[in-house]
């Protein structure tokens, strides 16, 4: 976390490799050759569109592309073998598998969002409705409108505070954004959500530093070399967010 937060003014490099490439790895362990991912990243990103003729892979190409942060396994230990007593097999499952065996599977690994126009908030009301699915809070985030997003990670208030500081907006833009697209809220109303709970520091800031052996004035240093103008964040001004209903049971250590 601490070394690719140094690199890259991201801590989530260990989430985005895992996430996409220790499955592909129980694919073929366990020779699944059609593997469905969910939402596409042309929902977020510029590297994939919605074009009919544009299926996007979720390949070795995409993986390197954006998602393990320009960083492979191999370069990690090469970064923090020096801190841990570490063997190489040790980050195995953050390394993509070799293309010769995916090629003997056979393998496809696709966006079910690909084939199918992928609306969050129907999804959500699909499965509340079929499997008695809750949302819950997230930091930062307007809990009546978004209890679906980014609820899976106590660190998501983290990651969103570190997006406001480099860019000048956060998840709450770019929820808006989405529902504004969609013909879901009014301009005024988005600008009210944006107002209301964007840029405010989350609680679990201690816990990130704790976790990392930083202290605020440390992690203001890091995060100013990854900023992107002309954004100029000022980390003094911003007040702090409401702790969720289960702050005090988060794991911290000592």
């Amino acid at each position: 976390m601490l070394e690719s937060l140094r690199r890259k003014g991201d801590f989530c490099w260990h989430c985005h490799t895992g996430i996409f490439s220790y499955p592909m790895h129980m694919a073929i362990k366990f020779n699944v050759p059609l593997v469905f991912w969910g939402e596409p990243s042309s929902e977020y990103t510029q590297y994939y569109d919605y074009a009919e003729d544009e299926i996007e892979q979720v390949d070795e190409t995409r993986f390197n592309r954006f998602v393990n942060l320009g960083i492979t396994a191999e370069d990690m230990y090469g970064m923090i073998k020096g801190d841990f007593d570490l063997d190489p097999r040790d980050l195995l499952p953050y390394t993509y598998p070799k293309l010769r065996d995916l090629k003997r599977l056979r393998y496809e690994s696709v966006c079910l969002g690909s084939y199918i126009p992928w609306d969050v908030k129907k999804n959500v009301g699909l499965i509340q409705e079929e499997l008695g699915w809750k949302g819950d809070q997230v930091e930062g985030m307007p809990w009546e409108e978004y209890p679906y997003e980014k609820i899976e990670c106590f660190m998501q208030g983290m990651r969103d505070y570190i997006k406001y500081l480099k860019r000048g907006y956060s998840r709450v833009s770019q929820m808006v954004a989405l529902d504004l697209r969609n013909g879901r809220i009014t301009k005024e109303r988005g600008q009210e959500l944006v107002d209301k709970f964007e840029g405010r520091k989350p609680p679990s800031l201690d816990i990130f530093l704790e976790y990392v052996g930083l202290d605020q004035k440390e992690f203001d240093e890091i995060v100013s070399h990854t900023v992107v103008a002309p954004h100029e964040p000022n980390f003094g001004q911003n007040e702090w967010a409401p702790k969720t209903w289960d702050y005090d049971k988060w794991y911290r250590e000592g």
